[in-house]
């Protein structure tokens, strides 16, 4: 590193104007509990409260087994499958 360069970081300071950087990890476990109602989808809590309130979508490709039919497809193009050609 030359050393007339400064480093890029920039640091990072607390908005007071911001409540994000002032709310408590008590409240914050309380607004995205399992069952807390549903934030707005542009809420910084949203992730958080859809990791522990999945949707009836979210159950339903979690029992989907995609293994099978994958593993026959790669097995098939590993073997040498090839596609029919139309004269």
């Amino acid at each position: 590193m030359k050393e007339n360069m400064k480093p890029t970081i920039k640091r990072t300071e607390l908005d007071t104007n911001n409540p994000d950087h002032w709310m408590s990890y008590g409240r914050w476990l309380m607004l995205t509990r399992k069952g807390a109602p549903k934030p707005e989808p542009t809420s910084f809590l949203w992730n958080d409260w859809a990791a522990n309130n999945p949707t009836p979508e979210a159950h339903a490709l979690g029992g989907f087994d995609f293994v099978k039919p994958m593993l026959a497809s790669l097995t098939g193009i590993s073997k040498g499958a090839r596609p029919v050609e139309c004269e």
